[in-house]
């Protein structure tokens, strides 16, 4: 009988240490600006689960606009975008700011190569959950 109680309450213990390791990036303030209206969406539905609190905007005019509304932790940005595309979003961000981090997301190699110097990391579309989560972790590594 021990046995089994020792059992169970080391079986509790590990998976107590297993959700403790998992993600959380609780209360991390996080500025998401993509035009696709379903990957946002998408995007801020996986963020939110992770603890992450999401403002969000569909083009860089309206991403700048919540910038200086919210003062994010961290910015997640579409380069290619209507109205003010991801890269001036990023040169105007830069003026302000030099320390905020940002991480791109974008489908073409080509269009990452132009911003490497103003961002800390790049995710190629399509976005997949474990990428966007090992990005944050490499940036906020306390918050993990």
């Amino acid at each position: 009988m021990f046995e089994i109680i020792l059992y169970i309450v080391y079986s509790l213990i590990n998976a107590y240490k297993s959700w403790l390791s998992m993600s959380s990036f609780n209360d991390l303030k996080v500025l998401y600006v993509e035009d696709e209206k379903f990957t946002r969406m998408l995007v801020k539905k996986l963020l939110e689960k992770e603890g992450v609190l999401v403002n969000e905007a569909s083009n860089g005019v309206f991403g700048l606009k919540k910038f200086y509304e919210s003062l994010p932790d961290l910015i997640i940005t579409d380069l290619a975008m209507p109205e003010m595309d991801g890269f001036e979003m990023i040169s105007r961000i830069r003026e302000k700011n030099a320390d905020l981090p940002i991480i791109i997301t974008t489908a073409y190699r080509e269009e990452a190569e132009r911003v490497y110097s103003m961002i800390n990391d790049c995710i190629f579309k399509p976005i997949i959950k474990e990428d966007l989560v090992n990005s944050i972790k490499k940036i906020f590594p306390e918050k993990h």
